[in-house]
């Protein structure tokens, strides 16, 4: 079952909350006309499939979709629920950002600092916040940041590893409560668990455990963000030992505790959010 809200309709943008849970039926595909779309998800996972390439959309990661691609969707987690903000934009969009040539779906990483983003820019959106000057320009500003996050942490893809790495990227994204034993990965990829470890840092430029870690707090703070009140529950559905495991990994990468962020979520004022990304953009430039 798929329901969709329109948050934003503009001349250049038409941006759709898309809520997912079973049962699913005829996920993805072509609707007629249908313009170039990036999914940021909130919580759960994606994966876009355009002919042979599979592309998956997580916390951690958007995917891009070209315009008219005939794609299907599907679902790591099959009894959970995913969420994403759907961003559609005209081919003008996506000449200015540089991304109307082929593939006809792409990866684009980020980080958990531009997941925070995406969970208030969609909180504001969501709630018609009037405190943007102007809703394209935080969209510009945001789709700028991405790419920048992007080209600091580009994927490394090899035919081969990347259709067993995958296998392993699923299983993570699909059962991110779950604990896995890095053996039962290793099974999945065909390879030795130090093969495995060597090879998934090399593509993704992250080990295991902070991969499985991006999974869970990049879905935690799409959960903070939607009013999860219960945290221990929370920390218990994430894979957290316990509700001071999930805290101390927050105020690590957040520097709050959940409880702080989700009050901060909101409060989140979208003028606050555009100066933020402008200067995470520029900071990455710099570094680049």
């Amino acid at each position: 079952m798929s329901i969709m809200q329109t948050m934003l309709r503009s001349p250049s943008f038409l941006v759709i909350d898309q809520v997912c849970r079973p049962p699913r039926v005829n996920c993805g595909g072509p609707n007629g006309d249908e313009p170039a779309h990036f999914l940021f998800t909130r919580r759960g996972a994606f994966a876009v499939s355009v002919g042979s390439r599979v592309c998956y959309a997580r916390p951690g990661q958007a995917v891009l979709v070209q315009r008219n691609a005939d794609y299907r969707v599907a679902h790591p987690d099959a009894a959970g629920c995913d969420c994403c903000t759907d961003v559609r934009v005209d081919d003008a969009v996506l000449d200015a950002l540089g991304l109307a040539t082929p593939p006809a779906c792409r990866e684009l990483p980020h980080d958990l600092e531009f997941q925070q983003a995406h969970v208030e820019m969609w909180l504001g959106l969501r709630h018609g916040s009037a405190d943007a000057d102007d809703p394209e320009e935080l969209l510009y500003d945001a789709l700028g940041c991405l790419l920048s996050n992007a080209a600091s942490m580009r994927l490394r893809r090899s035919s081969g590893t990347s259709r067993r790495l995958a296998r392993v990227e699923e299983a993570i994204i699909g059962q991110a409560g779950e604990n896995l034993h890095v053996g039962q990965l290793a099974a999945l990829a065909g390879c030795s668990p130090f093969h495995l470890c060597r090879l998934f840092r090399a593509r993704t430029g992250q080990s295991l455990r902070r991969f499985r870690l991006q999974q869970r707090l990049g879905t935690a703070l799409g959960r903070l963000a939607d009013g999860e009140d219960d945290l221990a529950a929370l920390a218990c559905d994430l894979g957290f030992s316990s509700h001071s495991h999930m805290s101390a990994a927050f105020r690590q990468q957040f520097g709050r505790s959940p409880r702080e962020l989700r009050d901060e979520l909101r409060s989140s004022d979208l003028k606050r959010l555009q100066a933020r990304l402008r200067s995470q953009r520029l900071d990455r430039q710099r570094a680049v």
